[in-house]
């Protein structure tokens, strides 16, 4: 390693919370993937993202790619609780999504992504089954929550998706 590496490892941290390398191996090891397949999935070649790992390089340029990759740590988090379909399911999902950046954007019109985000709170004070049994618990006496935690919880991003824009008008 150069004497400049350590430094960009460093950057690397203050950007993300923690090394590249380390994001992408949480990534491997809970996903069971390979960083081919993984850089596949972030839409990066799997040269550039041995060089994000390695700390030769420090940023991921392409903000589709650090989106993906922030999809596929939430996914991690979530695997326990999934059938491995599912999980394949969720990769294509992620490897397919494009964001887009706007400059403005209308008062009643949430955010594409917001419904990811709920999704990812979620999940990260609760696993699956939790937020299954809670949904369950919530049924009689909260019904319209109950759907919520079931919707944002243990649906799909195509169901959270289309629950948000159903209700942007309220927002």
């Amino acid at each position: 390693m150069n004497e400049a590496e350590p430094e960009k490892v460093a950057e690397q941290r203050r950007l993300y919370g923690e090394p590249v390398g380390d994001l992408v191996r949480r990534v491997t090891t809970g996903l069971g993937l390979t960083q081919a397949r993984v850089a596949g999935v972030l839409g990066l070649s799997p040269a550039m993202l041995s060089q994000l790992m390695s700390g030769h390089r420090v940023k991921i340029g392409n903000p589709q790619a650090l989106s993906r990759l922030q999809s596929l740590l939430a996914l991690t988090e979530e695997a326990p609780s999934m059938t491995r379909e599912a999980i394949t399911r969720r990769l294509s999902e992620i490897r397919d999504t494009r964001s887009s950046l706007t400059t403005s954007q209308q008062a009643t019109t949430p955010p594409a992504d917001a419904a990811d985000v709920v999704r990812r709170l979620l999940h990260a004070v609760a696993s699956g089954r939790e937020l299954d049994a809670a949904a369950r618990a919530l049924a009689d006496v909260a019904p319209g929550l109950a759907d919520l935690v079931r919707i944002y919880g243990t649906g799909s991003r195509d169901d959270a998706a289309r629950h948000l824009a159903g209700v942007a008008h309220l927002l």
